[in-house]
């Protein structure tokens, strides 16, 4: 990236939540800011943050829920005892965009033969997104490989797979598609994938006009289903990969001849009225104040399942806006800082951020860069840094080993950060290289400060490196 003069640090928090009958936290004027001195970054104020964020009675923060916004209304109150001046709608913090959004009405269901129930977030799981969605399907299974139907291959060749609910059980083939939506169009009424069925996986509010139940199964799961034909879910893969290397050999898809039961119940796709907060911390020199850094990251969450089982995104992502809290509060320069919305379901929140954001410091043509926090504070020490631009990516990674932490070069996408690196932001994303997320154990006891304080002292050293730059 170019290397500036001192510049500003923005630091917006993008926050996406429903307008509700809570009391809105009010958002004091830019005259009324009076600037904190800067300090360390604190550790211990931020796991507060975390244990404060990830309480159950947030409810895992969905976006467009009253937990949501309620801690929203926390980190606005946070930007005010910092002294960030409010950069949203009309004065306040808080910048309000709309966003589609999907739930479960109750909890998806499985059952197989002579009425055995298997257990959601342990057994299976749904997905949902594109062809998986709202659906009911009762019928036998055929085991279709890694569900591929192009380029040559044909893993449903020697199974009946229309009417049918088609079990995929990988290897996946390289550019072979949707396995669900080959699998749809060769006639299946449900899929069964193999994953981790603890997870409840982010629910993308864009669907085909016809659904069908989608579930993500363990492979104990899988094997146990796949024993009345008498195959094991790894004899089957070896099947595919024997197929895929010799056409002559036997076809890889065969039938089960046992029924299983799901059900899938979602509301209509509809729009919230969600919303980022937005606070600046204002650079002290006016010949500096036409560039900016954005450092945040995720604040929403994927909410409470219909049993009211909470997941309570400790790690994903409360542990990404402590630190941001903290650092904005240990700098200063002037820095804004983000934590999104919406990122669950695709980033909306951050690209609402760019769509609407008209200040400058602040809007997407006055960014130097943007830096941002996902999973940091749970299960390593060692923290992955992404590559949308291979000059940041060194910069963050110089410094860390210069501060003693160990770091590894990491891929692209994932998170906010992609939708800066698209209008040609600088951007990186810091992350842990282990982690927890979406699972029920996400809880504030998994976070451990002194790795909070990792990461923080180490963004805290890149954005005074940006800022500074000459």
């Amino acid at each position: 990236m170019r290397r500036l003069a001192a510049f500003w640090l923005t630091a917006a928090i993008a926050l996406a939540a429903c307008t509700s009958s809570a009391p809105a936290t009010s958002s004091p004027t830019a005259s009324a800011i009076v600037v904190a001195p800067a300090t360390a970054f604190d550790a211990a104020k931020a796991k507060a943050h975390v244990d404060y964020l990830a309480d159950a009675a947030r409810g895992g923060r969905y976006t467009g829920s009253a937990g949501y916004r309620d801690a929203a209304n926390y980190i606005a109150d946070r930007f005010r005892e910092i002294g960030l001046e409010p950069l949203g709608d009309n004065g306040t913090y808080f910048q309000h965009f709309t966003m589609p959004i999907v739930d479960l009405t109750e909890m998806s269901t499985m059952t197989g033969p002579g009425g055995q129930t298997y257990r959601a977030r342990v057994d299976f799981t749904e997905s949902v997104g594109g062809r998986s969605g709202s659906g009911k399907a009762e019928a036998e299974i055929a085991a279709v490989g890694g569900a591929a139907r192009t380029g040559g291959l044909n893993d449903f060749a020697g199974a009946n797979v229309r009417g049918k609910i088609a079990l995929v059980t990988g290897p996946a083939a390289p550019n072979g598609g949707s396995s669900v939506e080959n699998a749809y169009q060769e006639g299946a009424v449900g899929v069964l994938l193999i994953g981790d069925a603890t997870l409840r996986y982010s629910y993308v509010p864009r669907l085909q006009t016809e659904t069908i139940p989608t579930f993500v199964i363990n492979e104990d799961v899988a094997n146990q289903l796949l024993a009345p034909a008498g195959k094991t879910l790894a004899a089957a893969r070896d099947l595919v990969r024997t197929r895929r290397t010799n056409p002559s050999a036997p076809t890889s898809g065969f039938d089960v001849p046992i029924s299983v039961r799901m059900s899938v119940s979602l509301t209509p796709v509809h729009d919230i009225d969600a919303m980022n907060v937005v606070g600046l911390l204002r650079a002290p020199d006016p010949n500096n104040a036409q560039r900016a850094v954005l450092v945040g990251g995720h604040l929403d969450g994927v909410g409470t399942d219909p049993d009211g089982s909470v997941f309570q995104a400790a790690n994903d992502n409360a542990s990404g806006l402590a630190v941001t809290i903290e650092v904005a509060r240990a700098l200063s320069h002037s820095i804004v800082f983000v934590a999104f919305a919406g990122e669950e379901e695709g980033y909306y929140g951050s690209e609402a951020y760019i769509a609407q954001m008209a200040a400058i410091p602040g809007r997407v043509e006055s960014l130097v860069a943007m830096v941002n926090l996902d999973v940091i504070g749970c299960c390593s020490d060692t923290l992955v840094i992404s590559n949308e631009s291979p000059e940041l990516q060194r910069r963050v990674r110089d410094i860390a080993t210069s501060l003693g932490t160990v770091t590894r070069a990491g891929s692209t996408g994932g998170s906010d950060q992609t939708s800066f690196a698209r209008r040609r932001v600088p951007a990186v994303l810091i992350e842990a290289a282990d982690f927890i997320l979406h699972v029920y154990a996400d809880k504030p006891s998994v976070v451990q400060e002194y790795r909070l304080k990792l990461a923080g002292d180490v963004v805290t050293a890149v954005a005074k490196d940006l800022a500074s730059a000459p």
